[in-house]
């Protein structure tokens, strides 16, 4: 009879296909953004980089005051339940 207790059990790795993912975005956005400053075209760039964060901070703002609205109506639910 084997006693399966005393040999630790093993634990399958991670595998690291998120981290190489996610360095290889990170290096294409700073080849890009070497790309773009040697080329010049600087005004563009900041142009659309201004366009997606504006978006993404209206984005945060809606959802920010949408879920805020509902948090309030939740508590003022629990407190009158209480």
């Amino acid at each position: 009879m084997i006693d399966r207790s005393a040999a630790p059990a093993e634990q399958p790795k991670p595998k690291g296909c998120m981290s190489v993912l996610l360095a290889l975005v990170l290096a294409v956005l700073v080849f890009a953004g070497l790309f773009i400053l040697t080329s010049g075209a600087v005004a563009p760039a900041a142009v659309i980089a201004g366009v997606i964060f504006g978006i993404a901070a209206l984005h945060y703002i809606v959802w920010g005051w949408w879920l805020s609205g509902i948090i309030r109506r939740q508590v003022e639910e629990e407190e009158n339940d209480t």
